[in-house]
């Protein structure tokens, strides 16, 4: 029986749909070449308004004028054609090449507006829209195919893109990513080595913060201010240096991902291209009842939300996806704030919003026809009732069922920030984590990516006392004298989400390089605390972590065979057994976390099997930034118990270290 949507795909390889079949409805689409180059190309625009007039323009048609002022006469040829009721008006070109700029300009009784294309894929520094032929001889064709990201764990390295490189040195020129030129972003991503040492870290995952063009602004929350849905970022580079980015990372088998912001848009007091919000942005397409035809109801940040009961808008939306997709072998799709596209209320708690469930399966359905093997992430934190088992159930089970591959939230890491990060072991339990593991709160369901730390707790936009600074820093309280709980508890919450949980984790690189301060005021990585020693060990066990993850027991696809086998409030101690039974290794691991900060001695857990283990993992030892206070020998036998109800047999670890961290596999 399917539980989850990824279940499905385990063993699907062929999609449904060839990428290469689609075309959007929406902005230019290329429909006649000659010698390989652009001969025809149609441009369609949502306008919603058959009593508007709108021409293309350019450097072809001096955009329109005529000695300085519009010339109808001459724009006669380069009118686009409205449809029956005005919904779409389109026109089909010849001559035009690639890198053409343009824009529309609409003429609206005697009032004339240059506009942007709302599918426009790039933009020059001056807001013109560019026509990037992706399939022009010259422009770059990559060479590596998108990822299977099911049927392996997925751990995931979340990050700004300017900031993952700022402090980074090019392994060739030596130049940090600060001192390049920004429209070398993309390039030196590429080029740069970071990718290489991401995959050495044991990430085999970016997921970036959103890269689409957005406002003005050098913060990161000013990406999360998308304007244009099909186009990238232009400060940063362009289509052909994006494109080869995300070659370079499918050539080291990393994934991507990108955090699409299909929730709201900006429509006030910004800019963009330098120029004032007010006068330009998807915001200025009415309706002929002159209403938005993108937008519909203000949100609390002073942004509107897409109209979802709008099927036109929905297919704009979800086609914005598939572009990326196609042209850019984009693996997955991080959608934020999925609370707002389903529910009315500042904090999701309304009633349903129309149809905006129906956009999320919309987009689900479709993406999973050109590629099953998509990661859907779905940003969601209000779990009453079945709500989150809703996000991540087969679309097929329930019509309320939103099929996403898991959801990044709150789940995890409120409980981490709440209880764990700032109170004493005589405060928390560890059955609180088998209330999430089996299903008993917060939405009933275990399809989750699982976090400690993320940029929204690093920035303070979570609720919680541990959050507003990097892990370290929300632990340390400027105590040097509590750095052994900090460097403890960081170990015991990352051995928890990776293999506690169900294969996919997520993490901020700045927990292990153990920066200080905020993602609010510094989101960039502070790549030269890897000179330190206690960094050097935390990175290290941080990738063993990780190459342990790469065992099928920790896969996604057997979560079914995790058992919380030992429970131990009074010592405050957590046993996991991961076995793989899908893949050939059919491996068997003993998970063992010490919670608090006290030293065990002779500690005995039940085991259901007589064998022999061997530790693959000490997280005390010296080399993982540890005391160096526990020694294991390098096999261990079962022997026979009387102390467990449901076991008659035990393994002995004769010490755990105070916040140890003991993996035991099991010897074939």
């Amino acid at each position: 029986m399917v539980l989850y949507q990824w279940e499905e795909f385990i063993k699907k390889h062929k999609p449904k749909k060839k990428l290469s079949s689609f075309h959007p409805g929406l902005g230019y689409n290329v429909i006649s070449r000659r010698k390989g180059k652009a001969n025809k190309i149609q441009f369609t625009v949502l306008a919603d308004h058959k009593a508007i007039d709108i021409y293309l323009v350019g450097n072809f048609n001096n955009w329109g004028k005529t000695n300085n002022k519009f010339d109808e006469r001459k724009l006669t040829k380069w009118k686009l054609q409205p449809d029956f009721h005005g919904v779409y008006h389109t026109i089909t070109v010849s001559g035009l090449k690639h890198k053409e700029k343009y824009k529309f300009l609409v003429k609206n009784g005697s009032e004339w507006d240059y506009r942007r294309d709302p599918a426009g894929t790039y933009f020059d520094e001056e807001g013109n829209s560019i026509i990037w032929d992706y399939d022009d001889p010259s422009a770059y064709k990559q060479k590596h195919k998108l990822i299977d990201t099911i049927n392996r764990p997925t751990k995931i390295i979340q990050t700004d893109l300017p900031g993952l490189i700022s402090h980074w040195r090019h392994k060739k020129t030596g130049k940090l990513g600060r001192d390049i030129p920004e429209k070398e972003t993309y390039k030196f991503f590429a080029t740069s080595g970071i990718i290489e040492h991401v995959k050495q870290l044991g990430f085999n995952t970016i997921q970036f913060l959103p890269f689409h063009q957005s406002i003005d602004g050098d913060n990161w929350k000013f990406r999360y201010l998308v304007l244009y849905q099909y186009a990238i970022q232009n400060k940063w580079g362009n289509p052909d240096d994006f494109a080869r980015m995300i070659d370079a990372c499918h050539k080291q088998d990393i994934a991507v991902i990108g955090d699409f912001v299909v929730s709201h848009a900006p429509c006030q007091h910004f800019k963009i291209f330098g120029e004032s919000g007010a006068a330009t942005g998807i915001h200025k397409w009415r309706s002929k009842h002159g209403k938005d035809v993108f937008l519909a109801d203000w949100t609390p940040w002073g942004t509107k939300r897409f109209d979802y009961d709008n099927h036109h808008v929905r297919k704009f939306l979800v086609e914005g996806c598939l572009h990326f997709m196609k042209r850019y072998n984009i693996d997955g799709f991080r959608i934020d704030n999925v609370d707002g596209i389903i529910r009315y209320g500042d904090a999701g708690e309304g009633p349903e919003r129309p149809n905006g469930r129906t956009f999320l399966r919309e987009m689900t359905k479709v993406l999973y026809e050109y590629n099953p093997y998509a990661l859907a992430h779905f940003e969601s934190h209000y779990f009453y009732g079945d709500n989150a088992k809703m996000l991540v159930v087969p679309l097929e089970s329930d019509p309320r069922a939103l099929g996403a591959t898991a959801y990044n939230s709150s789940r995890v890491s409120y409980y981490l920030h709440k209880e764990l990060m700032p109170k004493s072991a005589e405060h928390i339990t560890p059955f609180r984590f088998e209330d999430i593991r089996s299903e008993k709160e917060w939405g009933q369901c275990n399809s989750t990516v699982g976090d400690f730390h993320n940029h929204d707790a690093a920035a303070g936009l979570m609720h919680g006392r541990a959050t507003g600074s990097y892990a370290y820093d929300a632990l340390i309280l400027k105590r040097s004298d509590i750095h052994f709980h900090a460097v403890g508890k960081i170990k015991i919450m990352e051995a928890l989400i990776s293999f506690g949980l169900e294969g996919r984790t997520l993490d901020l690189i700045q927990s292990f390089l153990l920066q200080t301060g905020t993602f609010e005021h510094d989101s960039s990585v502070h790549w030269f605390l890897e000179m330190r020693d206690a960094t050097k060990g935390m990175l290290k066990y941080k990738q063993d972590v990780n190459k342990l993850m790469d065992d099928p027991a920790f896969w996604p696809m057997n979560t079914k065979n995790r058992k919380y086998i030992n429970v131990d409030d009074v010592n405050k101690m957590l046993a996991i057994v991961r076995k793989d039974t899908e893949q050939e290794t059919k491996s068997e691991y003993l998970v063992n976390i010490n919670f608090s900060s006290r030293h065990l001695h002779n500690y005995a857990v039940g085991v259901e099997d007589h064998a022999e283990y061997e530790v693959v993992l000490n997280g005390d030892l010296y080399k993982y930034a540890g005391q160096g206070m526990v020694a294991y020998p390098n096999t261990i036998k079962t022997e026979k118990s009387d102390k467990f109800e449901l076991f008659d047999k035990q393994i002995t670890l004769n010490d755990v270290a105070p916040y140890g961290v003991v993996v035991l596999k099991k010897v074939k």
